[in-house]
């Protein structure tokens, strides 16, 4: 006999220490194992939740969209020329679309960028310098995404025996080429006497970020065609041509309105009251549309036809000024 009695129960004591310590081994191997899958699982989870949220989540258009000004100090000019350039925005002006277009003072509440005027200023400059002036160059930027026109004008001396010594244009926003060339006749005789020369052709489709109300869009809603047709009016007699008046915004129509060619003995004008349209109210008609319609403004509508607020009646007559 080998062992004794004491030492056979140490034997048996070694057997179920080696068996405790296969079984603990074997539970945390198993923990390990189960560790290991369910990290695999959550960074699987995980992975497919980003992937998902990121195909739900779509950046606006308007948030991507990317304009590039052009930069004025990168324009070459020869000896003798002059640079004007200004800029308006539309943002929060009515009839939003329709604002883009307006280098000059809109009719119907006189709102725009006063380009057309600014430019004659820069003409005038250059025959006061002693040059035949003309405008050689005009740039137009629209931001669709802050609803801001820019422009830019190369002035400089004439070297066709004329001096330009008027820049007038007309536009439409949506309404098409006929919409501008309707317009045109009435402008042509402002400047009778003169000989008109068309020098620009804008022609844009502005990406659609805004109602026609101002109201911002998310994402781009197509595009809208902005027309504008620019003349420059030429004489061989500048001296005979009235200055440009100074205050732009609050004078700019009467300029227009005054006659071109001074002469020796100016006519006496007879002054008339304005004749009168009557316009009968139908279903649907707004004050505003109306006033839009016949290019007067609205507070001129209701102050000729004695109104206190927007509100008409089916059938009611209104007073429309020529």
């Amino acid at each position: 006999m080998l062992f004794s009695f004491k030492d056979s129960y140490l034997v048996v004591f070694l057997k179920r220490v080696i068996i405790m310590g296969n079984f603990f081994s074997c539970i945390v191997s198993s923990s390990l194992m189960f560790l290991v899958c369910s990290t695999n699982l959550i960074a699987q989870i995980s992975f497919a939740d980003s992937s998902d949220s990121s195909d739900n989540i779509k950046t606006p258009e308007i948030y991507e969209f990317r304009f590039s000004k052009i930069d004025r100090d990168t324009i070459s000019l020869d000896i003798n020329d002059i640079l004007v350039s200004d800029s308006f925005c539309a943002q929060g002006i009515p009839y939003t679309y329709d604002a883009l277009h307006s280098f000059n003072a809109r009719r119907m509440d006189r709102f725009g960028g006063y380009l057309n005027v600014k430019i004659n200023k820069g003409l005038e400059e250059l025959r006061n310098k002693g040059f035949q002036s003309d405008i050689k160059k005009l740039y137009i930027q629209i931001n669709p995404v802050s609803l801001k026109v820019y422009w830019v004008a190369i002035l400089g001396p004439s070297m066709d025996g004329l001096s330009y010594v008027r820049v007038d244009s007309r536009g439409s926003a949506g309404g098409g080429l006929t919409a501008v060339e309707k317009q045109l006749p009435r402008m042509h005789r402002i400047y009778d006497g003169l000989s008109s020369h068309k020098f620009l052709e804008f022609n844009e489709d502005v990406r659609v970020f805004y109602d026609w109300n101002g109201n911002q869009l998310c994402d781009f809603q197509g595009t809208i065609k902005i027309i504008q047709h620019f003349y420059k009016y030429g004489t061989r007699d500048p001296a005979s041509i009235p200055s440009v008046l100074e205050n732009l915004p609050n004078k700019s129509d009467s300029l227009s309105q005054s006659p071109l060619i001074t002469t020796a003995k100016p006519k006496t004008i007879a002054i008339s009251k304005p004749k009168l349209k009557m316009y009968k109210v139908r279903a649907g008609d707004t004050l505003s549309e109306i006033a839009e319609k016949y290019h007067v403004s609205l507070s001129q509508l209701k102050k000729i036809n004695n109104l206190r607020s927007n509100t008409l009646q089916i059938g009611q007559t209104l007073k429309i000024p020529n």
